[in-house]
């Protein structure tokens, strides 16, 4: 029996520096990114959804599904100065995950609704002759 270690196949590496790496398409504008998120979390917390279950739940699972949905650009998300409209936005993020730790759903939703017309200033949405398409 030979003592020796059996030799490691080892990866070559791609351009992109890892031997993982697949070309992906561009990366994700990261203000779009939220703008979806936020617009998920004002669904989550429809009235519909509100009547039939616990509020404590349902915002657990809309604060998880936004920092999951939003986690990938996050860097993204910084804001540069005191005047970056992103720190309008971010104000009201701030409120409405304060409701929602506080158990607040209808508090939780209008301050997401107030970030969200922040975003629409920010996003380059498909926009009808009226001005929007908004699902609130």
């Amino acid at each position: 029996m030979n003592s020796e270690p059996l030799p490691v196949a080892v990866p070559q590496q791609t351009r992109a520096g890892s031997s993982t790496a697949h070309d992906r398409g561009p990366a994700p504008d990261p203000i779009a990114v939220l703008a979806s998120a936020v617009d998920s979390a004002i669904a989550a917390l429809s009235p519909r959804v509100l009547r039939d279950a616990e509020a404590g739940p349902v915002l657990e699972s809309m604060l998880a599904a936004f920092a999951e949905a939003v986690a990938p650009v996050q860097a993204g998300l910084v804001v540069r100065s005191p005047a970056d409209p992103l720190t309008l936005v971010q104000g009201y993020l701030g409120n409405a995950f304060t409701h929602a730790v506080g158990g607040d759903p209808d508090a939780t939703r209008a301050a997401l609704i107030a970030a969200r017309a922040a975003l629409a200033h920010l996003v380059d949405d498909d926009r009808d002759d009226e001005g929007g398409n908004w699902r609130l």
